[in-house]
């Protein structure tokens, strides 16, 4: 279906709004890489609990690392191997409110 507008040619069927992007991108961890460039963390408290945090389908241990696929630097142990070094959306999780959604038992809250 095209549409002529201003004499540009556009095609309704390609596009996507903004709303479905963010909510295609807030669910996996390529999203919350982007997201934690573009959002504040504002209001979080806490501290990092991977030995009680889990997965919503009960994945046990470090369930940021597990989110969307395991992490490679996650030991079997589920410690990081690269703690030190770790990129900036593994730093910044959560990120907001509804990155707690994906999580149980998480020590961080807002």
């Amino acid at each position: 279906m095209s549409k002529k507008h201003n004499g540009i040619k556009s095609k309704r069927s390609f596009l996507i709004s903004g709303k479905r992007i963010k909510s295609l991108f807030s669910k996996t961890k390529i999203g919350r890489f982007i997201n934690s460039y573009v959002n504040k963390q504002t209001g979080r408290k806490g501290s990092c609990t991977p030995d009680v945090c889990e997965t919503l389908d009960g994945q046990k241990g470090a369930a940021c690392c597990k989110l969307g696929y395991r992490c490679p630097a996650l030991s079997s142990s589920d410690s990081c191997k690269a703690y030190k070094i770790r990129p900036r959306n593994c730093r910044v999780f959560p990120n907001n409110e509804d990155d707690l959604k994906l999580v149980k038992n998480c020590g961080y809250y807002f």
